[in-house]
């Protein structure tokens, strides 16, 4: 598969029967292109390594039929870019979080505060791995930032279902978790 040349027909066919050839022929394609890209913009080798692996699992998981050689180009590229914005987004979050932490907090304060944090990050994650697949889905893609619109466009469901689901998934999550930190962070994170 090295030095093979797919032509764009055996190429779409191979990614229509989710043949792993194509992956790994994309992914030798694409893969120092989406890298240097991503770099450009994080300035972070692994965290650009990760964020390129993101984006060929987003195209392997979504099951999107492509018809043509540039719209998987254009997937992978979009998911790239949707990628590196919700990092961004995140990082932003963590920065003002850990500003305002240094800045109010001893150190012994903070270590407690991010002992607490790991603890309710880890059940709500617990209680989300117990919601149904596609309000799963939907909580987890809320909680790396994307809007409802790019969820909806992600998943291919209707911005309507996608409301749905939050609202499902916030009520479901609520019941689960009743102590007030939980509620608190569920509050923050999703109204």
């Amino acid at each position: 598969m090295e030095d093979e040349v797919l032509d764009q027909d055996a190429l779409l066919d191979l990614l229509a029967r989710h043949d792993n050839r194509a992956y790994q022929y994309l992914y030798q394609c694409y893969y120092v292109a989406l890298k240097s890209l991503a770099n450009y913009y994080v300035k972070d080798n692994d965290v650009a390594e990760d964020l390129v692996q993101d984006s060929f699992v987003s195209m392997l998981e979504s099951g999107y039929t492509f018809k043509t050689v540039n719209e998987v180009k254009y997937f992978l590229y979009s998911s790239l870019k949707n990628k590196c914005i919700s990092h961004f987004r995140k990082q932003k979050v963590r920065d003002k979080y850990y500003q305002e932490i240094l800045s109010s907090q001893t150190e012994e304060e903070h270590f407690w505060d991010k002992v607490l944090e790991e603890d309710v990050y880890a059940r709500l994650m617990a209680a989300i791995d117990t919601l149904p697949p596609q309000c799963k889905m939907v909580m987890m893609l809320t909680l790396e930032g994307l809007t409802g619109t790019e969820i909806a466009g992600k998943l291919n469901i209707s911005l309507d279902t996608v409301k749905e689901h939050k609202s499902s998934g916030k009520k479901k999550l609520a019941a689960q978790l009743k102590d007030g930190e939980l509620l608190c962070l569920i509050g923050l994170l999703w109204f």
